[in-house]
């Protein structure tokens, strides 16, 4: 029994050293912490970190119960070999944890399987000397538990007890030791199961960050349905239905126009993490914003770029736990402002100086009508400096350079240009303007958006031309800034170009999803498919704004906020029961809607 206990102990204690160390990488959006906070985390931490140890020690329990049938040597051996592998798996998850966290705000889940598919992306996400740093911490972290391991366990050596009879008893009872690991592993015989959302403790959601042992949030996330629609099951679809109604009343038609044409050539511009904190100091965005149409209230529809992607394009909010883009099966069947066009007669054209095929994205363009698309590989191999393929500054030059060399009385265009330059690691090609390596990032593609709408404005086409600029999502910056806060998913959304009648500003709040039945309602185009978007400048449409976070979403309106966690089915921030009843109606519309793609 002592080399059960030991075992158990020591996986217990390997999962409790974590906290701190997560709260030391993590340190600058901790916040304010008091001698207190490490150890309620801590505290409450361990639910978590037994019911991980439990999964764990009972394998080991069960090669203990092998050992009594037949003792020999060779048990010890295939224990050492599975603590092994099991310590290797457990480091990865942690250290790439870590390494991950500040930028994507939450845990890893089954989201970094979508991002392994393209695994010459995620390696551009960090300089060489960073992931040799990573691995060399790994491989050394694994090298002192493994010793220690062995210096607390030695070797499978249990005297049994000479009697037969008594030698069963005690396998019988090693056996029923092992199989009440059920109960950690579980967490109760309630039908409540061990989840992540038991460690929570604290109004600080940092400190509930904390305390979620990665390695089980890995396997929780893993063992859900990718889309699950039961999880965000809040109330009756009919009344379900009835308060996102309210939220999309039917619309007045009464709008200003704010285009000189119906049927401009349109360039849409998504700006890879154009947070609306980081643009105050950029003069060019700043100078499209003073000279067109600036919807100063916008927000992002979630967090990431294959979920920005879906919400410009298609109208349709992000999820808390998954991603449209990656399951073609069901973003075929999405409304698309492509296909929508296409069938007014404009040509289309997708430019993108990364891999398309990254997060599916190629079969979302492609059945959105996309046909013609530049990517990293329309560039030779010297123009590929960046690390996620081709910088800013030469694919708004090979773009601005086509869309002025075509003909003005060709048929009507949409370009879609998707940046990439201020994406993380922020390695620009440009003099440094900030210290703040994002910031500098951003500089740098607003240098270039600058020098794309100069070449633009040169051009004859230019007078019938909308640009628009959106994000694909926002950033967590200043530092900071928590991944649930709504100042994270704020964002600038601009219209620009001679098709523009006059500057303007409009301040009803808004978001992504907003932006295509508003572009339609200008161009006098039916936009009833895109359902869960509002034309913002109609009369009767209400300003709200959703958007997810990692299993948690929110509702902003005129007159207050909501911010839900899901995981433990509470708000976060607000505390209104109206506009939470709001809320949790439109993500569960949005789930059961995806059910039936």
């Amino acid at each position: 029994m002592r080399a059960f206990f030991k075992y158990y102990l020591f996986w217990i204690l390997f999962f409790v050293i974590q906290k701190p160390l997560f709260m030391l990488a993590n340190l600058s959006q901790m916040g304010e912490l008091y001698w207190q906070d490490w150890f309620r985390v801590i505290w409450h931490a361990l639910p978590l970190d037994i019911s991980t140890a439990s999964y764990i020690t009972a394998m080991f329990g069960l090669l203990l119960v092998g050992y009594c049938i037949r003792p020999s040597r060779v048990w010890s051996y295939v224990a050492n070999v599975y603590t092994a592998l099991v310590l290797l798996v457990a480091l990865l998850v942690f250290i790439g944890d870590t390494g991950v966290f500040p930028y994507w705000g939450f845990h890893l889940d089954r989201t970094v399987f979508a991002f392994l598919a393209s695994p010459i992306e995620v390696l551009a996400c960090a300089q060489w000397w960073v992931w040799l740093s990573a691995v060399l911490l790994w491989l050394g972290s694994c090298t002192v538990w493994f010793l220690l391991y062995r210096r607390i366990e030695g070797r499978i050596e249990i005297q049994l007890p000479a009697k037969n009879r008594l030698r069963v008893a005690y396998t019988i009872e090693l056996f029923l030791v092992t199989a009440l690991l059920f109960l950690p592993i579980r967490g109760s015989l309630t039908t409540s199961t061990m989840n992540t959302g038991r460690v929570y403790f604290s109004d600080r959601q940092m400190l509930n960050m904390a305390a979620i042992n990665p390695v089980f949030n890995l396997m929780e996330s893993l063992g859900g349905c990718s889309f699950d629609t039961q999880r965000y099951t809040y109330m009756p679809t009919d009344e379900a239905l009835q308060l996102v109604s309210d939220l999309l009343p039917n619309k007045s038609g009464v709008y200003p126009s704010l285009l000189t044409t119906p049927r401009p050539n349109i360039i849409l511009l998504i700006l890879e993490s154009f947070s609306s904190n980081a643009i105050e100091a950029m003069p060019n965005i700043q100078r499209l914003a003073a000279e067109g149409v600036f919807f100063s209230d916008a927000y992002a529809s979630s967090y990431r770029t294959d979920r920005g992607v879906v919400a410009v394009l298609s109208g349709f909010p992000g999820q808390p736990t998954s991603s449209l883009m990656t399951s073609p099966t069901k973003s075929q069947h999405l409304p698309q402002l492509g296909r929508t066009l296409a069938k007014e007669g404009y040509q289309l054209k997708f430019w993108y100086g990364g891999d398309e095929d990254f997060t599916s994205m190629r079969s979302y363009l492609v059945s959105g009508g996309f046909a013609d698309r530049v990517s990293d590989h329309s560039f030779p191999v010297s123009q590929r400096l960046s690390k996620w393929g081709v910088h800013d500054h030469l694919l708004f030059r090979r773009a601005a350079e086509e869309i002025c060399a075509r003909e003005a009385d060709t048929c009507h265009t949409l370009d879609v240009i998707l940046s990439l330059s201020s994406h993380e690691p922020f390695e620009v090609p440009a003099t440094k303007r900030f210290e703040n390596p994002f910031l500098n990032s951003v500089a740098y593609t607003d240098s270039c958006l600058g020098a794309f709408v100069d070449s633009l404005c040169q051009s004859p086409a230019w007078e019938n031309t909308l640009l628009v600029l959106v994000a694909d999502h926002g950033y967590p910056y200043p530092a900071g800034t928590q991944n649930y806060e709504p100042r994270r998913y704020s964002i600038p959304m601009i219209w620009s170009g001679g098709a523009v009648g006059k500057p303007c500003e409009i301040g009803k709040r808004c978001s992504q999803i907003d932006l295509v039945p508003t572009l339609l309602a200008q161009m006098q185009i039916d936009y009833s498919e895109y359902q869960f978007g509002k034309n913002v400048l109609d009369s009767a449409s209400v300003p709200f704004a959703f958007y997810s976070f990692n299993d948690g979403f929110a509702l902003l309106t005129a007159q207050d906020s909501i911010v839900i966690d899901a995981k433990v089915n509470k708000h976060i921030m607000g505390d209104n029961p109206k506009w939470e009843a709001y809320a949790r109606a439109f993500v569960q519309r949005v789930m059961e809607v995806i059910e039936t793609l």
